[in-house]
């Protein structure tokens, strides 16, 4: 629950001298009871792949299956992202190097350009802390050939293997 006692010295003094917290906490009181509802997802091995670098983790879910090394995917994939014209104005060289040497964290822009790449499906459902989804988006391929399903919890991704080890 929210505490006007926990607040910044400076941000206490512009609340409202009338605010009621009882009121307040009940005019959201809905958003704690809508995460009740919320799809959970157990994110353990074997049924999903948790790669140990964070950094390299969205790379290492989309090579699972490919049977590709990991520098020869992100070469290629970035070497895809330059002439893709959906990046245009989104990506430059010095971001693609940034990439490809591992200093930036991938996210939204290579699984669109992975998703068109290998024309797949990839699904990415985005969880809290208590592994509650809240939000589910897919970037589409052409005519996919399959679906990757793919979990993320800010820059941790997970992968589904369908129950088996790796």
């Amino acid at each position: 629950m929210f505490s006007e006692d926990k607040l910044h010295p400076p941000l206490r003094e512009i609340l409202s001298p009338d605010l009621d917290m009882n009121r307040w906490h009940a005019s959201y009181q809905h958003l704690l009871e809508q995460a009740d509802d919320l799809e959970q997802l157990c994110l353990s091995a074997p049924e999903w792949y948790l790669p140990d670098e964070e950094r390299s983790g969205l790379f290492s879910c989309l090579i699972h299956g490919l049977g590709a090394g990991r520098d020869d995917f992100v070469a290629d994939l970035t070497d895809y992202m330059a002439t893709l014209e959906d990046l245009e104005g989104l990506v430059d060289a010095t971001y693609l190097d940034s990439i490809r040497h591992g200093e930036a964290d991938p996210g939204e822009l290579e699984l669109y350009a992975s998703s068109k790449l290998h024309n797949w499906n990839t699904e990415v459902k985005t969880v809290n802390a208590d592994y509650k989804v809240v939000s589910t988006f897919i970037y589409s391929g052409e005519e996919p050939d399959k679906v990757v399903q793919l979990a993320r919890s800010g820059s941790i991704f997970a992968v589904k293997v369908y129950g088996y080890l790796l």
